[in-house]
């Protein structure tokens, strides 16, 4: 009698993590018009440089590549260990004062990316150690934080930086039509990159915070 052959073990699948993409989930996040439009910002998760200088100065510049070798060394580490992967978003900025009249190099600014509320102490820790032993970026100054923006009113800026005033000025005019208050701090993200596009073709979208009078 022949013996029945053995069944196939089947093991059960590993689980698929769904890759994080801001720009695809939240996508008011990301996108703006030419008019002045409402949007509620939900609350999330932060990589986050503080510094003061002139935009596109030496410390600015040195903040932007600190928080994206962090950024995307960090992504790729979580992806090899079997951890979530996300998608680096666009380079966001918070100035939290107002710079009308002051020297450039007196501005106070925070550069930020989102990330996944899974990016936390630990791995960050481990990143920043591993870049050190490589001979990267000294990343101990990029924070992990987290932040509610709420409600708020936003436009699309196309045109060099110099020039984003008058979407403020559409903002506060917005807000004062509504009933509303801009209650800050100003708020930038950043769609182009300024190395490749000509200025009068840089696309900023201009956000603040609003609340009711």
């Amino acid at each position: 009698m022949k013996r029945p052959k053995a069944a196939a073990v089947r093991h059960p699948a590993a689980p698929v993590v769904a890759k994080v993409d801001y720009k695809k989930s939240h996508p008011e996040l990301y996108r703006a018009g030419r008019r002045v439009s409402e949007l509620r910002a939900p609350k999330g998760t932060f990589l986050a440089v503080e510094g003061v200088g002139e935009p596109g100065g030496a410390a600015f510049r040195d903040a932007i590549r600190e928080l994206f070798t962090l950024a995307y060394t960090l992504k790729f580490a979580m992806k090899k260990a079997g951890g979530s992967d996300f998608s680096v978003p666009s380079l966001e900025c918070l100035w939290p004062d107002n710079v009308c009249g002051k020297p450039k190099a007196a501005w106070k600014w925070r550069l930020m990316l989102r990330v996944p509320p899974c990016v936390k102490e630990r791995p960050l820790r481990q990143v920043r150690k591993m870049l050190l032993e490589k001979n990267g970026p000294d990343t101990s100054g990029v924070k992990r934080v987290t932040w509610a923006e709420g409600r708020a009113l936003q436009v699309l800026h196309v045109g060099p930086y110099d020039a984003v005033g008058a979407a403020y000025q559409a903002l506060e005019a917005e807000a004062a039509a509504l009933k509303l208050r801009c209650i800050g701090p100003a708020h930038e993200v950043y769609l182009s990159d300024p190395g490749r596009v000509a200025p009068e073709k840089i696309k900023t979208i201009v956000r603040m915070a609003v609340k009711r009078v």
